[in-house]
């Protein structure tokens, strides 16, 4: 009688078997897994998603940046000089294939037109590009190669479209010009990652029609 307490005590205290272990082990292991993979993927998305708000937000940036300069395009400070084109009366002037726009505006106030008064954006090498010191006319100066300076992070997005679209309304011996800016881009580690911004700005310097 006290034999078979003592093996059934034995037998009550003996833990668990080796199948029971490597059951527990294997389900610990899935369960581990799956955690991971849930990690994993949420770190992966969150990558993502941050890169993406930063590329839109980059994007829209950039636009910003050409809204401004656009905007004050052919103000002069009761200056000369400041209007470009062929003939020298427009406010802006947009070459051949709307991806190179050329801009004056006295932004230092200056007595004489200088060379940092003479502006263009343009898309070149898949990047927004500007370059000061520009000819007046747009199909001219946006066909020079040298002098150019990224605007874009060339190492983060990489440019895809630019194209700047005037649109002019002309009364009473006055015209009001305006541009419509589209830009596009994506992401240089991962080009499945892309957007685009499209903006209208009107030129606040009026133009008077001889």
């Amino acid at each position: 009688m006290l034999s078979h307490q003592l093996n059934t005590q034995f037998k009550l205290r003996s833990g668990f078997s080796l199948v029971e272990l490597l059951l527990t082990l294997l389900l610990g292991s899935l369960l581990l897994a799956m955690v991971i993979s849930l990690y994993v993927t949420s770190m992966s998305t969150g990558s993502q998603s941050l890169k993406y708000s930063r590329l839109r937000s980059d994007l829209q940036s950039l636009v910003a940046i050409l809204e401004t300069d656009i905007r004050r395009a052919g103000y002069s400070a009761g200056q000369e000089g400041y209007l470009v084109g062929a003939n020298s009366q427009q406010s802006v002037d947009i070459n051949s294939t709307h991806d190179c726009i050329v801009y004056y505006y006295n932004h230092n106030n200056t007595l004489a037109i200088e060379h940092s008064n003479k502006m263009a954006f343009a898309f070149k090498d898949n990047a927004l590009k500007f370059k000061t010191g520009v000819n007046q006319i747009a199909n001219e100066a946006c066909a020079s190669t040298t002098g150019w300076i990224s605007v874009s992070d060339a190492g983060f997005v990489k440019i895809t479209a630019l194209s700047f679209i005037e649109v002019t309304n002309s009364t009473n011996d006055v015209t009001l010009r305006s541009v419509k800016i589209s830009l596009s881009g994506e992401l240089v580690s991962d080009a499945g990652y892309s957007y685009s911004v499209t903006s209208r700005v009107q030129v606040r310097n009026i133009e008077l029609l001889d």
